[in-house]
């Protein structure tokens, strides 16, 4: 859609879709995964734990909510960054175009910080500190002179510790006791992340060399990138089955053959395959423990497709991404 026919002026759903909820889904995968291998189930009790998770508690939405205003409020700061790069490659008009101005934009990350903080000032210190981190982490990986998006291995490490830690920490701290156990919990989940992460930089190699951004793939390029995705993912499965993680588990069995294919024949067209193949798997598992996270995605699909068609003119978001070449 040409930029002359979008509407500047300010739709009342502009607001909502300024904080990009749709990249809250991972957040939200991993959050509820903190959760989930907080209880310590058996996979034998897996169907009543599933009943139980239709109805839960208060103190599990405000913590849910809480987080997501705040992961809004960073990947609104990240917009206001980038702005003019995402102009360039007409990418999320709204902050780029001038619908949301940046001091307004600005003003209401600033008051989606307070709002989450507020909101769960009462959960204690451990938990306020793991909220305090993911934003700390959340702005480093923008801002500059940090721009951790923007330097090898740390733009790995920084997602790997972002979701694999502290969201899937955040989920767990909100239904038991803060415990070391909680990290050794975690290592399957930031592997898993390292591992996503590391083919989403070889994917846009091309946008980030433009940029001046070296990523992990723009240093040591797509074959070494590509090896170390292909060793976190089976760390990651390695350390799963230690700890007996069903999740992870599955997860890597699905994904492992998508990548070992990638690699042996050099097919770089099933990249995009493997990230979102095995996200996807990851986000099903998680959906049958909390059936109405399930209905969230449908919804916030919907609604996200109705809003950038209509406001903008694009197909957005897509399950599956077209390759090069391809009508």
């Amino acid at each position: 859609m040409k930029e002359s026919k979008i509407n500047l002026r300010i739709h009342p759903l502009d607001i909502f879709f300024l904080l990009r909820p749709p990249m809250l889904i991972p957040v939200w995968t991993f959050f509820l995964a903190g959760y989930w291998k907080s209880k310590s189930l058996p996979v034998a009790e897996i169907p009543s734990f599933i009943r139980e998770s239709i109805q839960l508690k208060s103190h599990f939405w405000l913590s849910f909510v809480s987080y997501s205003l705040l992961l809004g409020a960073v990947y609104i700061v990240n917009q206001i960054v980038d702005r003019e790069s995402d102009r360039l490659n007409r990418k999320l008009f709204l902050i780029p175009l001038g619908i949301i101005p940046v001091k307004l934009a600005y003003t209401i990350s600033g008051i989606l910080v307070i709002v989450a903080f507020s909101i769960v000032i009462t959960y204690g210190l451990i938990f306020l500190s793991f909220i305090f981190l993911s934003l700390v982490l959340g702005l480093l990986y923008s801002v500059s002179p940090f721009r951790f998006k923007g330097k090898p291995i740390i733009d790995i490490f920084s997602n790997a510790i972002g979701y694999g830690v502290l969201a899937f920490g955040i989920g767990w701290l909100t239904t038991s006791i803060f415990s070391w156990k909680l990290f050794i919990y975690a290592v399957p989940y930031f592997f898993a992340t390292a591992s996503i992460f590391s083919i989403s930089t070889i994917l846009d190699i091309e946008g980030d060399r433009e940029d001046g951004a070296i990523t992990s793939a723009v240093r040591f390029g797509k074959k070494n990138t590509l090896k170390i995705s292909v060793i976190t993912l089976l760390l990651s499965f390695v350390f799963a089955l230690f700890l007996k993680d069903i999740l992870i588990i599955i997860t890597s069995l699905v994904s492992l053959p998508l990548i070992l294919f990638v690699f042996v024949k050099k097919k770089d067209r099933f990249l995009s395959v493997y990230m979102r193949g095995g996200s996807y798997i990851f986000i099903i598992l998680v959906s049958i423990l909390f059936p109405w996270f399930f209905i969230l995605l449908i919804f916030l699909y919907l609604i996200s497709k109705f809003y950038y068609k209509f406001r903008f003119g694009i197909d957005y978001p897509s399950l599956l991404e077209k390759e090069e070449g391809e009508e």
